[in-house]
């Protein structure tokens, strides 16, 4: 038996579940990390080998930090205004 395999696969459980905790639209690593117990850099492993599954903000929080969601969490206005301008910042 692949421990690896399986060790992964509960740390994304983690992750995923943290991602789709409903209290928060989006998500920084360094709170999935707090929530999860898991180090920054295996989230961010994580993120990246299931990228299919999860969506990264355009913009980032007050600190400028990342924001991650699951891409089936519903696209709200503020995010779409968000994206609006971080385009138009870009195109001038």
């Amino acid at each position: 038996m692949d421990t690896g395999r399986i060790e992964k696969h509960e740390a994304w459980s983690k992750v995923r579940a943290a991602l789709s905790d409903p209290r928060w639209d989006f998500r920084t690593v360094d709170g999935l990390a707090r929530e999860t117990g898991l180090g920054a850099s295996d989230i961010l492993g994580l993120l990246e080998a299931h990228r299919h599954e999860v969506r990264r903000a355009v913009s980032r929080d007050r600190k400028g930090r990342a924001l991650y969601t699951t891409k089936s969490w519903p696209v709200g206005l503020r995010e779409v205004i968000a994206d609006l301008q971080a385009f138009a910042a870009k195109s001038f």
